[in-house]
């Protein structure tokens, strides 16, 4: 398999968890320690306690801003290695087809554990005014 057609499954995988709310489906899919880097601040989610606020935090911002869509579209993606890929992909957060903040940028690394794909650093080219309980904002 490619390594744009790993990364495009995972990217829906993952938003697909988070609309639906199904934290758990999510956090299998994102392993700690996990990095998250905005362009105002590096967190670092080591317990699943903590992954578990980061993800209610996000997921409770985009419910409130009655989000509908969150379409993360893969752009490129290379392996690094046999277990290690990385790509680069736009995320478009919508509410009854309109965005509700602009298009942005990230890139992710995903690793491979006992056959699943997950990540472990997502670089979100946004700023967070107070992460994870604010939507994005353009850089």
């Amino acid at each position: 398999m490619s390594a744009i057609t790993i990364y495009q499954e995972f990217l829906d995988e993952v938003s697909d968890a988070l609309l639906a709310h199904d934290a758990d489906r999510f956090l299998q899919r994102v392993f700690r320690p996990h990095l998250i880097v905005t362009e105002t601040e590096e967190i670092l989610v080591e317990t699943d306690t903590d992954a578990r606020r980061q993800f209610e935090g996000f997921a409770n911002a985009l419910a409130s801003q009655g989000v509908d869509a969150y379409i993360r579209s893969a752009r490129e993606a290379w392996f690094v290695d046999a277990s290690t890929l990385i790509g680069r992909h736009e995320s478009y957060i919508m509410s009854g087809s309109k965005l509700i903040v602009p298009r942005f940028s990230n890139e992710t690394r995903l690793v491979l554990r006992a056959g699943v794909w997950g990540s472990t650093e997502t670089r979100h080219h946004a700023r967070y005014v107070a992460w994870p309980d604010i939507l994005p904002r353009p850089s």
